[in-house]
């Protein structure tokens, strides 16, 4: 299979969701006519993006330095679980902010195109982001909006590639670096657990204030609607009192 440039990627990736096939034919049509037919063919088996991956793409437009603050972030968690893991909570509320920035950056971008912005689609928006962060072909992707899947959050066995602590002997023969490799991965899986609850509460707070607005403005709406009808109908037996006096004088 032909490489796709990464430049055609980007540009294919960039339109909204629902113009995407038109992009991507035109595309394949001019890479044919100009002999490019691998990569015409390459390019013609792209399957449209569901919205939480088109979504990830506009961030590298839109919202590069909160994106590049992001994989920083990440890559600080990665330092701190094997070489400082005392750094480790704090190194994680920073992921934390960086993804709720990248979150809401989001979030504006699907309701700006008339797509959800619920639990189900920001979930998979974070897997996605934490899956490009932690692998270097994919966070190049991530940087440029050119990610063409969606991505599975990472396990927290990702960080084995980083330059393992020295280990020094316990007594008993248990080795420190491993107590603290084992230690830091708990806090790690506690503190993204918390994380993730903490976003799925925030979202459905933030529905319940959407859904009471709607509702209050509904109930506004009857009122205005009521006062109106009844008004008219004050106005209609105004003037069929009028009309009856009118036709008595006749």
């Amino acid at each position: 299979m032909a490489t796709i440039p990464p430049k055609i990627l980007e540009e294919v990736y960039a339109v909204p969701p629902a113009e995407f096939t038109r992009a991507r034919n035109a595309r394949v049509g001019a890479l044919a006519k100009s002999g490019h037919h691998e990569v015409a063919e390459a390019l013609r088996k792209l399957r449209r993006p569901a919205a939480p991956l088109w979504a990830v793409n506009q961030l590298a437009r839109h919202d590069a330095r909160r994106l590049e603050a992001f994989v920083d972030a990440i890559a600080e968690v990665r330092r701190a679980q094997i070489r400082e893991p005392s750094a480790l909570g704090d190194a994680l509320r920073r992921q934390r902010a960086a993804l709720d920035a990248l979150l809401e950056a989001a979030r504006t971008h699907l309701r700006e195109h008339g797509f959800g912005a619920g639990p189900a689609a920001l979930r998979r928006i974070t897997n996605t982001l934490q899956g490009a962060a932690v692998d270097d072909d994919h966070a190049d992707a991530l940087r440029h909006g050119r990610l063409t899947e969606e991505l599975a959050a990472p396990g927290f066995e990702v960080f084995a590639d980083t330059k393992p602590a020295r280990l020094t002997v316990l007594p008993g023969g248990k080795k420190a670096g491993d107590a603290r490799a084992r230690d830091a991965e708990r806090q790690a899986r506690q503190e993204a657990a918390r994380q993730q609850r903490a976003r799925e509460k925030e979202e459905r707070e933030r529905q319940e204030r959407e859904r009471l607005a709607a509702a209050e403005a509904a109930a506004r709406e009857v009122e205005t609607l009521a006062s109106k009808l009844a008004e008219a109908r004050r106005k209609l037996k105004d003037a069929r009192r009028g009309g009856k006096r009118a036709a008595r004088k006749a």
